[in-house]
């Protein structure tokens, strides 16, 4: 991999090379983007067991070294653990930084972690049990405010990853969107609408959901790519597919909705691609991989793709 030149913090001089992963040969984006993005593997989470199946991930807030995983992914021990982590001088995570540490339980921890308004954190939970949630810890808190959502009309599967719709798409900024991992045995995932309010607890209470899209592959994780990002010229949205073993981009209409007709490869190939996050200081796409067999082994690795803008803030309290 080449450097990049005139990334942040580095006052316009070429930054230092990005690391060189021996990738496997399974691994190729596609094009455009392969012009302009360069992807490279963080590896496993030190201090999370092999035997963990890795979940979403977000830098904890108001830091800019502190990542926080979900570890056992899908199961009834699953938690969120910190772990810290190396910049180099243009603030690209380029290592791990110690061994990670369990910070809160989170059974059934899924594919997106994000943070809502108050510094409230939210993740989907989901098992193949039937245990179909949306899970809160609220700003220094580890205990967990736990929400069923068939009750919310989400079917297809229950929740598999969430986001809030960016302040760049007007007719939307804040709304928040679920994304069902596999609709009921179909590989399908049901995008839905869910409205919410700030509780007095700083927790989200949410609303009755409306399904507007259907998605192929069995998506294992979405967020929007940041505004001006190269090669995006429209509103655009980011869904790895852990069943076809690739990443696809969409546009997205007025209301942060996928164009379905739109799909295309971000990556034509990666084994069996999970979560989603852009990372505010760099705008790098950190994801990783969901009980990807390499080399013989199952070992869950983190990786980051280099290049984009950075992606606004958390939406604010309404």
């Amino acid at each position: 991999l080449g450097s990049l030149d005139g990334g942040p913090g580095d006052g316009g001089s070429p930054c230092p090379a990005l690391p060189s992963s021996a990738l496997s040969a399974d691994i190729a984006l596609a094009a455009p983007y392969d012009a302009v993005y360069s992807v490279y593997e963080l590896g496993p989470v030190p201090g999370i067991p092999s035997t963990a199946p890795l979940g979403g991930t977000v830098l904890l807030a108001d830091t800019t070294d502190t990542l926080l995983v979900g570890g056992g992914s899908e199961q009834a021990d699953g938690a969120i653990f910190s772990i810290k982590v190396k910049r180099d001088a243009c603030q690209h995570m380029v290592a791990f930084d110690g061994t990670a540490a369990k910070v809160a339980n989170a059974p059934y921890v899924d594919a997106n972690l994000v943070y809502g308004p108050d510094g409230t954190l939210l993740f989907p939970m989901w098992s193949s049990a039937g245990v179909h949630k949306i899970g809160q810890l609220t700003e220094g808190s580890t205990q967990l405010v736990e929400t069923s959502t068939q009750p919310l009309g989400i079917g297809g599967g229950g929740p598999g990853s969430m986001g809030f719709v960016p302040p760049t798409i007007a007719g939307a900024a804040g709304e928040l969107r679920v994304l069902t991992q596999n609709g009921g045995g179909t590989r399908d995932g049901f995008w839905y609408h869910v409205p919410w309010q700030v509780a007095g607890d700083k927790t989200l209470t949410l609303g009755q959901a409306t399904q507007t899209r259907t998605l192929a592959n069995w998506p294992g994780g979405f967020a929007y790519v940041p505004a001006g990002s190269p090669a995006f010229t429209e509103p655009s949205l980011i869904v790895t597919e852990w069943f076809a073993s690739s990443v696809a981009v969409y546009r997205v209409d007025e209301k942060g909705d996928p164009v379905v007709a739109t799909r295309a490869p971000f990556f034509s190939a990666f084994p069996r691609p999970w979560g989603a996050y852009f990372e505010p200081v760099t705008g790098d796409f950190l994801f990783l991989t969901w009980r990807a067999s390499q080399g013989g082994q199952t070992i869950d690795k983190l990786y980051v793709v280099s290049g984009f803008k950075p992606p606004p803030p958390p939406p604010a309290p309404k």
